[in-house]
């Protein structure tokens, strides 16, 4: 999902995600899909062209799933920009921290409870309570894609009733997760760290203060 690309003559950094700034139609058009999805935040959009600083009061779950695509974005693994599987990307971003954060689904809640216990320890408790009222963290992304990889058949689809309440699929929840793997690596690969791009641009989003 190429979406951006530098003005000519500018060489950009591959080292600092300071130097990186998710383009405006990104913004957009995430804005413009959470809009549908959770229309309570649809007094965000109403312009055309919504700057950041518009959205400032809207949940932290809008500005959460923009930054995970705008990291996502800066790893460069995204779909192409305007394809059915982009669209699709987008939605599962934030239908995904809807299923996890806001469903009562008993799976879905067990799955995450025991991916945090078992890395967090002590500490899962803290880290779910945030996701819960933040929206997606970087610790939450990890984790739930570590434990996804090592899942079996079985306890991946045991998450299908979950999912469907939010229009998803457990092939939706896989891809997602995979991206989050494929975007760790690439930018391990340019010497950054995900969690550190992913901070960056939670800080720059709609709700980073309400964290």
């Amino acid at each position: 999902m190429r979406l951006w690309s530098p003005p000519e003559g500018v060489v950009t950094s591959s080292r600092s995600p300071l130097h990186w700034q998710p383009p405006p139609i990104l913004v957009v058009s995430s804005l413009a899909l959470l809009t549908v999805l959770l229309p309570e935040y649809a007094p965000a959009m109403n312009d055309t062209v919504v700057p950041i600083q518009r959205a400032k009061n809207t949940s932290p779950y809008v500005g959460s799933a923009m930054a995970v695509l705008a990291t996502l974005q800066q790893a460069d693994v995204l779909p192409p920009e305007g394809s059915r599987e982009a669209d699709r990307v987008i939605q599962s971003v934030i239908q995904i921290q809807s299923a996890f954060a806001k469903g009562t689904d008993r799976s879905l809640q067990d799955f995450a409870r025991r991916a945090l216990a078992e890395q967090h320890g002590e500490e899962a408790a803290a880290v779910w309570e945030r996701f819960r009222t933040s929206g997606w963290t970087a610790d939450i992304l990890q984790t739930l894609s570590d434990t996804e990889l090592k899942a079996s058949a079985e306890e991946r689809q045991g998450l299908a009733m979950g999912l469907e309440q939010f229009n998803l699929s457990v092939h939706d929840f896989n891809r997602f997760m995979q991206l989050i793997r494929d975007g760790r690596s690439a930018l391990a690969a340019r010497g950054l760290n995900f969690a550190e791009v992913y901070a960056h641009h939670r800080n720059a989003m709609p709700g980073a203060g309400a964290r």
